[in-house]
């Protein structure tokens, strides 16, 4: 199906900025200590300009305010998003299959009429959904496949210990040996950029977001933690899954599993 995609796209230059980006990217053994970039200490350090973090920057003068209508009580939808944080590792319980399996059927799964839970550019959905389980109980550890269109789980034939992997994968070691199960966004680039050309890129991009996020909030609504983790050696991913990285790459992962008592309290 793939190999069919690229030879009916347009010509594709050698010098291709989108994939130079990607490869520019990747993170790898001898780069990953410089991730934060050079000035992540400093910065990490200086109350003054962690005080500047998040206020918008105005480009153009506004003419009037405007304070925003007062909610009366916080909508469902609301306090599952307020309620989400980050966690830097998990709690030794494990997570039902069942939960796991609404998980990805509220937001990866089509539903009878064919929708998904999160939005894609052209509906062409260029994301494929590969899962690490190292804790899910009614569920054998090992590498999995998600299949949309049946709503079921396929163990892959490889033999790497999964955790094993996420240790050897992740710069966040407390994430790789205690998350119940981490889920890996690949993308297959050529799905949209028959239609969208260099463009596709930044939409598989903002198509990850899309999915992980929704994924967060449903685990969130069920009562799973999670952690959106980009710190990944790229090409770990591509050889166990045996992906080129450049037609077909990782692009984003997400870790789940149960609160600790202090992230719950």
């Amino acid at each position: 199906m793939e190999d069919s995609l690229l030879k009916s796209l347009p010509w594709i230059p050698a010098d291709d900025p989108a994939e130079n980006y990607h490869a520019a990217a990747k993170l790898s053994p001898w780069v990953s200590e410089s991730f934060s970039g050079p000035y992540a200490f400093e910065l990490a350090n200086d109350p003054e300009a962690l005080a500047g973090f998040g206020v918008p920057s105005s480009i153009v003068g506004s003419a009037e305010r405007h304070p925003l209508a007062p909610a009366t009580e916080p909508t469902p939808v609301g306090t599952v998003l307020r309620d989400r944080q980050s966690v830097t590792g998990f709690g030794p319980s494990q997570v039902d299959f069942g939960q796991l399996s609404r998980i990805l059927l509220d937001t990866a799964c089509t539903s009878p009429a064919g929708r998904r839970g999160a939005p894609s550019a052209g509906a062409l959905y260029p994301l494929d959904v590969y899962l690490c389980v190292c804790g899910v109980r009614g569920l054998a550890s090992g590498i999995y496949s998600l299949d949309p269109f049946a709503a079921e789980l396929n163990r892959l034939r490889i033999g790497k210990d999964p955790r094993t992997f996420l240790s050897e994968t992740l710069l966040f070691q407390d994430l790789a040996e205690s998350s119940a199960f981490h889920v890996f966004f690949i993308a297959s680039f050529a799905r949209q950029r028959i239609k969208y050309g260099q463009r596709s890129y930044r939409f598989t991009l903002l198509e990850a977001g899309h999915l992980a996020q929704a994924m967060i909030m449903s685990a969130q609504e069920s009562g799973i933690a999670s952690c959106p983790v980009g710190g990944f050696i790229d090409q770990e991913v591509d050889d166990l899954l045996c992906l080129d990285g450049v037609e077909q790459s990782v692009v984003y992962s997400v870790a789940f599993g149960t609160a600790r008592r202090r992230d719950a309290a």
